[in-house]
C-alpha cells in the first residue's frame, strides 16, 4: 500500500539556561569541566534508558595554566545533522538531541513513515501533496507543543523529549547549586516555560522530483489559505484553491545538483532527485544534511533571543549584572549573525546559510530583543538610583538622631561649665567631619 503522506524534519529547540562554552570569557575552564562532567552525567543516564549519547568535543590546553599560558578551550568533532554541539542523543531511530554549546538543546525528529497521519482518515490522499504536507505539519506541531485538541499523533516521541529535557534540567540545577557554573537563563530553563519547556517547532518538508508542481509549492509556504486544514470538512474547498489560485507571494529557492531548497518565512522545503527512506539517505544527501545543519544553528541562535526577551521581561529578580550579561551575548550573536558566513564553508553551505538568515528575519529579532533589554537596564538602573536614595535618606536620618544623642552630654556640658580644652578640640574635629560628610553627600547626590 502506498504510504500517505510527506516525510518531515522537525527542529525543536528547548533551553538548558546555561552557556558550556562562553564566547565572551577569555578563561572557560570552569564551563567547560562542566559540560564535560555534564556529558557523563548523561552519558549514565542514557545508558539506565537503553540511549545512546555521543561525546562530540574534544578538551585542549590544561586547567592548570600558568601565566602567559592560555587556558584551555575545546574542539568539535564532525558530525552529521548539528554543529558546535558537545553531546548528541539517539533516543529513538527517528528522534535525536543536539546539546549545542550556546546553552540550547536541538531536538531532531525525523518523521520518515509519516507517523502523524497514521490514525487520518485515508481519503486526505487524494487531495494535493500541500494540503497533506500541511495537515501533517499542523498536526504533529501541535501535538508536540501540547496545543492538540485531538489524540496526539506522537505520544512516544513527546515522552521521550520530555524525559530527556527533565534530565538536562536536573543536572543543570545541580551545577548551578554546586556552584559549578551560571543560571543564565533561569525563567526559560524548566516545565514551565511555555510547552512545558518548548516554545515552537521548525518543519522541513521532503518531495522527491515531480511530486508536488511548482504552483503548489508557493501556496504551500507563502499562503494562508491552511488555517482550518486541520478540520476535514474543509479539505475539499482548501484542495481547489491550492490548484486554482496563485499564491500572492514565491519562496526562495537554491538550485543544488541533485537538490533544490525553497524557504519563507514560516517554513523549508527540499526536492530532492535522491530518495530518503532512511536516516543514511539524509546523511548521504549534502542538501539536506547542509539544510539541517544551518537550521539548527539559527533556530538556536533564534530560540536564545527570544527566550533571552521573557528572561528579561518575566524575571523580576534579574539582577543589572545578569541583564548586561544577556545583553552582551545578544550583541555577540547579533555580530555574528551579520557576518555569518564563514571561509571553511562551502558554497551550498553558505547560500543555504543567508536564505535562512534572510528569511526567518532573527536579525531583526536581535534588534528589537537588545532594545528590549535596554529599556529593561534603564528601568532596573532608574529603580537602583532611588532605592539607593532612599537608603541615603535612612543613613542621614540615622546619623541625624545619633549626632543629636551625641551631642546632647556636649551640650549640656558647655550649659554647666564643665567643657575643658581637649573635650573642644574633640568636639571641633567631630563637627568638622560632620559637615564634611554633609557636603560631600551633597556632591555625590
Amino acid at each position: 500500500m502506498e504510504k500517505v503522506g510527506v516525510p518531515q524534519i522537525h527542529i525543536i529547540p528547548f533551553d538548558l539556561g546555561v552557556v558550556f562554552y562562553d564566547v565572551l570569557t577569555i578563561d572557560n575552564s570552569k564551563n567547560i569541566l562542566f559540560a564535560k562532567s555534564f556529558c557523563d552525567e548523561l552519558a549514565q543516564e542514557s545508558t539506565n534508558r537503553s540511549w545512546k549519547l555521543t561525546e562530540l568535543f574534544q578538551i585542549r590546553g590544561n586547567i592548570k595554566h600558568r601565566k602567559n599560558q592560555v587556558p584551555f578551550v575545546i574542539d568539535y568533532k564532525k558530525c552529521d545533522f548539528a554543529d558546535q554541539a558537545i553531546c548528541k542523543a539517539e533516543l529513538r531511530p527517528d528522534l535525536f538531541c543536539y546539546i549545542l554549546s550556546n546553552g540550547v538543546g536541538i531536538f531532531e525528529f525525523i518523521d520518515l513513515e509519516c507517523s502523524a497521519l497514521k490514525d487520518t482518515d485515508k481519503s486526505i490522499g487524494k487531495y494535493s501533496k500541500a494540503l497533506v504536507a500541511n495537515y501533517q505539519k499542523k498536526v504533529t506541531q501541535s501535538t508536540i507543543l501540547n496545543k492538540a485538541s485531538f489524540k496526539d499523533v506522537c505520544p512516544e516521541v513527546e515522552e521521550q523529549m520530555l524525559i530527556f529535557r527533565e534530565i538536562c534540567w536536573k543536572l543543570v540545577a545541580e551545577g548551578v547549586k554546586r556552584k559549578k557554573i551560571k543560571h543564565l537563563r533561569p525563567f526559560s530553563s524548566n516545565i514551565n516555560y511555555k510547552a512545558t519547556g518548548l516554545s515552537y517547532v521548525l518543519t522541513i518538508y521532503l518531495f522527491n522530483d515531480g511530486e508536488i508542481s511548482e504552483r503548489e509549492m508557493n501556496n504551500l509556504l507563502c499562503s494562508s489559505m491552511f488555517s482550518k486544514v486541520v478540520n476535514q470538512e474543509s479539505w475539499e474547498r482548501i484542495d481547489k484553491e491550492i490548484k486554482n489560485t496563485d499564491a500572492t507571494d514565491n519562496p526562495y529557492v537554491i538550485d543544488g545538483s541533485v537538490a533544490k531548497v525553497y524557504a519563507s518565512w514560516s517554513a523549508v522545503a527540499v526536492v530532492s532527485s535522491k530518495p530518503f527512506q532512511t536516516i543514511d539517505d539524509l546523511r548521504n544527501n549534502e542538501a539536506i544534511t547542509q539544510l539541517i545543519k544551518v537550521e539548527a544553528y539559527v533556530q538556536s541562535r533564534w530560540f536564545v533571543a527570544d527566550n533571552s526577551m521573557d528572561n528579561v521581561n518575566k524575571d523580576s529578580t534579574a539582577s543589572m549584572e545578569s541583564l548586561q550579561r544577556i545583553a552582551s551575548l545578544m550583541e555577540f550573536c547579533q555580530a555574528e549573525l551579520d557576518n555569518e558566513i564563514s571561509a571553511n564553508m562551502g558554497t551550498l553551505q553558505k547560500n543555504l546559510l543567508k536564505l535562512v538568515v534572510e528569511t526567518s528575519s532573527v536579525k531583526q529579532l536581535y534588534k528589537s530583543v537588545l532594545n528590549q533589554i535596554k529599556t529593561q537596564l534603564k528601568i532596573k538602573e532608574a529603580h537602583n538610583t532611588d532605592k539607593k536614595r532612599k537608603n541615603r535618606l535612612i543613613a542621614d536620618l540615622f546619623l541625624a538622631v545619633f549626632s543629636a544623642s551625641s551631642l546632647y552630654k556636649t551640650i549640656l556640658d558647655l550649659i554647666e561649665g564643665q567643657f575643658g580644652w581637649l573635650n573642644w578640640v574633640i568636639f571641633g574635629a567631630m563637627m568638622i567631619v560632620a559637615v564634611g560628610t554633609i557636603i560631600f553627600n551633597y556632591k555625590n547626590r
